[in-house]
């Protein structure tokens, strides 16, 4: 993909910042393309630039996917992690907001983008090793969630279980997304609905509800 007999046509003056269009420039490809227009030349296009650069900041194929990846995930997982550490709303209404996330991300590309790293993983150690690491990171955030907050609304289910419950269904569902199946067939968004609306009634039944404050929304016990 990126080898070229221009390697030595780098300008001195590139810097940091064409590197972080060229990574930018191979997302939007993924997310609108898929991996099989991923060339040289369409992220050299896209981005600005010409093929050498490829070359010089990420010299193969091999080594700037797994880079690639991480660029993808680590936006979306500190994006998940600020949701989770707001102390304003109750479990139900991040749950929630977790659900337009992933709406949003279906949309524009994202899930799209993911899958398709994750199918070169099973052809290429060091992505699938990327892979389990951001996996492991998202179980471990979900994990200290349900360690969190399932006490509070009486669920003493071992929090990794949780963990490896959701995200498995996650990555099933996503599957399906991409492959086409309809919510009528797979009924995911309607699934998803569900656990909410019983979280909320645990927190409910636990006193904790979302009251208007000085400050907003806010979560806070009743009685």
């Amino acid at each position: 993909m990126f080898e070229t007999d221009d390697y030595n046509a780098v300008p001195a003056s590139e810097n940091g910042s064409t590197r972080d269009a060229i990574l930018a420039a191979a997302l939007r490809i993924l997310a609108r393309d898929g991996y099989a227009r991923l060339t040289a030349r369409a992220v050299a296009a896209e981005a600005g630039t010409n093929v050498a650069l490829l070359n010089y900041y990420f010299g193969s194929k091999r080594k700037f996917l797994p880079e690639l990846f991480d660029a993808i995930d680590s936006g979306k997982l500190a994006r998940q992690r600020d949701l989770y550490d707001d102390p304003a709303a109750p479990l139900s209404a991040k749950w929630r907001q977790a659900i337009a996330f992933y709406r949003q991300d279906l949309a524009d590309g994202y899930v799209r983008t993911l899958h398709e790293l994750y199918a070169l993983g099973y052809a290429n150690p060091e992505i699938a090793a990327r892979i389990q690491g951001r996996l492991n990171n998202w179980r471990a955030l979900l994990e200290e969630v349900a360690r969190r907050y399932l006490p509070d609304l009486g669920i003493s289910l071992p929090p990794e279980l949780v963990a490896s419950a959701v995200t498995s269904f996650w990555l099933g569902m996503e599957i399906q997304h991409l492959a086409g199946a309809s919510e009528k067939q797979g009924r995911f968004f309607a699934t998803l609905d569900a656990i909410g609306d019983w979280l909320e009634a645990r927190e409910a039944n636990a006193g904790i509800r979302m009251s208007d404050g000085d400050d907003g929304t806010e979560r806070a016990r009743m009685g």
